[in-house]
């Protein structure tokens, strides 16, 4: 990776830190100032400050989307240029993202101008580290679609073809040369950069340079650090796959500090697996190794024009194989290495050196690839299943000739599968008793409860393979505590049906005991019980020796209650925390509890999604738009709604009625980004302020 650097506002070209936006330091202007300015150049110029204004606004607004800030189409008075040059007196700032377009699904680039209201240097901060992100999740779904077109250029045999026609072998005027011609060799080898990404994003978008180093910075660090950068924004789910699909390496691969490449997928490094009979054999060429000849030949090329023949005899007309060895001899030839006619070969030295290692590791890189591969198949295939999963030599779906291919056996492969099983703690697993090979039971934990209700027949099976996993309690674990009001219908819903069906399991669970007690009775023994039983008298059973306390299921119901029904309880020797007071008033008394007519409910629902959970009572009056529904009329339906579902903030009645959702009261994301927006909002009309300040002593609190 790059080396970081000092990213002071003072240097002319500072470098960013891996992945991450060099800071700004310094607050915007002030708008009067800034207002002056614009006075100078076009009155009219004064609206795209409204506008620049609206879309920081509206970035907060709705949960950081760089979607929402001012591009440059947009302004009607201020070109370019203009903005250019109120960026140098620091009124605004430029910055630019990658997309992908919905209709046409290319990348694209969006060129936005930024000015917080609050003119501070944090906030731009955060808008330039959002944008970032965002342009690394639309390269990523660009990787994804790219590597679809690799698969299918394969597949067809034209894949060779394809990467020598990105290699863009061409003079400063745009004419195509021949590298068999010694005197093309120089241009030739530099031209090996229009392989890389950089020049990609630079030919076609032409992104900042600043812009551009942060991206490949970000793109090439560990897959785990690029997911969590991401986080910033609602990525796309095909941008989380283009990474998973890398294993444990980058999306990128440095060659050099101004030279990264595409990180082969796990699918082109292992070939076709399909076990589909008829789908053609492809070659199992990757672009990289594609790539890497291109060098091979251009070192073959350039060492023969340098070398007296009599030195070059050990040079061989084709192959791959002495790679290593030309590296060596242009390391060692003193007019290659002194960059006067061979300007660049530094550049080319490291970029081929690193190529060449990759393809050393590259037979262990499809083991590892193809273990990736089969493992994520199964790990797909059991979230997707509702009931307990057994994974064995059958489990595996790819071609036997792949594996073979790789250097490994089915066996072996498996081996691996259930090595890394043991590594995982979202998944229970538990040894396979059934069949010849070897093997395990898995069930995702995220299905352990829909696994229980929907499979009456494995409730045991379930609950033992949870105890298996370190879990003592088993089923019992998985009982929460729910409070109506608080967590979400489905949730309170799913908790009744796991009680209800423990309940039942456990019913089941005596019947067989008992059933088990009477079979294994005598005939006489079981005709005394009868005689008894004539005149009264029973014997009773056993008591219930299960692996299960009898009073272990009543303590987990006990637990579920409300905790409010645990007032009358001694007090602790410590104190409990004193619960946080809340932002407003909840609820009315339940007695007078209203149902919201669909058509309130339609209105309120739109203000909520317009100001990302702000319910300004007067907003949902317009737009209810019905002489019906006045303001006291329609307070008094949230207020006394029956689902409990809305907080009336009461300091704000005074100066404009609102509303939020309950849940809203305790996401401190939500607080966080409304306050932004609140300290944003171009109106400045006084209820924003007033909101802001409400909301930051709660939080603050």
């Amino acid at each position: 990776m790059p080396e970081t650097e000092s990213n002071s506002s003072q240097a002319p070209n500072p470098t960013p830190e891996e992945g991450v936006v060099p800071l700004d330091r310094t607050d915007l202007i002030p708008e009067e100032e800034l207002r002056n300015l614009l006075l100078q150049t076009n009155p009219k110029a004064m609206r795209d400050l409204d506008m620049i204004e609206k879309g920081v606004e509206n970035f907060f607004l709705f949960n950081y989307s760089p979607f929402a800030l001012a591009k440059f189409e947009q302004l009607q008075f201020l070109k370019p240029a203009d903005l250019k040059y109120f960026e140098d007196k620091n009124g605004f700032v430029l910055y630019q993202y990658l997309f992908l377009s919905e209709e046409t699904k290319e990348l694209g680039l969006a060129n936005v101008a930024i000015r917080p209201a609050s003119r501070r240097a944090d906030q731009i901060q955060k808008i330039k580290s959002t944008c970032l992100a965002q342009s690394a999740a639309a390269f990523l779904q660009y990787i994804i679609r790219r590597d679809l077109n690799l698969a299918e250029r394969r597949a067809a045999g034209e894949l060779r073809d394809w990467v020598l026609r990105q290699y863009l072998n061409a003079d400063d005027k745009g004419n195509l040369i021949d590298f068999q011609d010694s005197k093309n060799l120089p241009i030739s080898m530099r031209n090996t950069k229009t392989l890389s990404v950089e020049s990609f994003l630079q030919r076609n978008f032409k992104l900042r340079d600043d812009i551009l180093a942060s991206l490949i910075s970000l793109l090439a660090k560990k897959p785990n650090e690029v997911i969590q950068f991401l986080g910033q924004i609602k990525a796309d789910p095909e941008a989380l796959l283009a990474v998973e699909k890398r294993g444990s390496r980058s999306p990128l691969l440095r060659l050099h500090l101004e030279f990264h490449v595409i990180q082969p997928s796990l699918e082109e490094l292992v070939g076709e697996t399909s076990l589909d009979v008829k789908k053609e054999t492809a070659t199992d060429e990757t672009e990289i190794e594609i790539i890497y000849e291109i060098f091979i030949n251009l070192g073959r090329r350039i060492l023969t024009s340098l070398l007296p023949g009599e030195q070059s005899g050990w040079i061989q007309p084709s192959g791959t194989h002495q790679g290593a060895q030309f590296i060596q001899e242009l390391k060692k030839h003193p007019a290659f290495t002194s960059g006067k006619t061979w300007e660049g070969s530094d550049v080319f030295l490291q970029a081929f050196e690193v190529l060449s290692q990759s393809m050393d590791s590259l037979s262990s890189l499809r083991k590892e690839s193809l273990v990736n591969l089969a493992f994520s198949d199964i790990v797909v295939r059991i979230r997707e299943s509702k009931e307990p999963l057994a994974v064995d030599l059958s489990s595996i779906k790819i071609k036997d000739s792949s594996i073979k291919k790789s250097g490994l056996s089915k066996t072996e492969v498996l081996d691996q599968i259930l090595e890394r099983f043991k590594t995982r703690n979202d998944i229970l697993t538990r040894e396979k008793i059934t069949g010849n090979s070897p093997g395990v039971v898995a069930l995702a934990i995220e299905n352990v409860v829909s696994s229980f209700l929907a499979n009456k027949e494995r409730r045991t099976s379930i609950h033992n393979l949870i105890r298996k996993n370190g879990q003592p309690k088993g089923i019992y674990a998985f009982l929460k505590d729910v409070v109506e009001g608080v967590d979400s219908e489905i949730a309170i819903d799913e908790q009744i049906r796991l009680s209800k069906a423990i309940a039942d399991w456990e019913k089941e669970n005596e019947k067989l005991r008992l059933k088990a007690i009477q079979d294994s009775k005598s005939f006489l023994v079981k005709l005394l019980e009868w005689i008894l039983g004539l005149f009264g008298v029973s014997i009773s059973s056993p008591l219930k020796k299960d692996l299960e306390p009898a009073d272990e299921y009543q303590t987990a119901k006990q637990n579920k209650k409300p905790a409010a029904s645990k007032s009358n309880e001694p007090a602790a020797e410590k104190e409990p925390p004193k619960p946080k007071k809340s932002l407003g008033v909840l609820m009315g008394p339940k007695e007078k509890s209203t149902l919201i007519s669909a058509k309130v409910q339609k209105s309120i629902d739109y203000v909520d999604r317009k100001n990302n959970g702000i319910i300004w009572l007067d907003e949902v009056v317009a737009a209810i738009s019905s002489p019906e529904f006045g303001k006291d009329k329609v307070a008094d339906l949230m207020y006394y709604d029956q689902k409990r579902r809305y907080i009336e903030i009461r300091s704000m009645n005074s100066i404009r009625h609102v509303f939020i959702r309950k849940e809203l009261e305790s996401d401190s994301a939500w607080l966080d980004s409304t306050l932004e927006y609140l300290e944003n909002v171009t109106a400045k009309k006084p209820e924003f302020a007033a909101l802001a300040d409400t909301l930051r002593k709660f939080r603050d609190e």
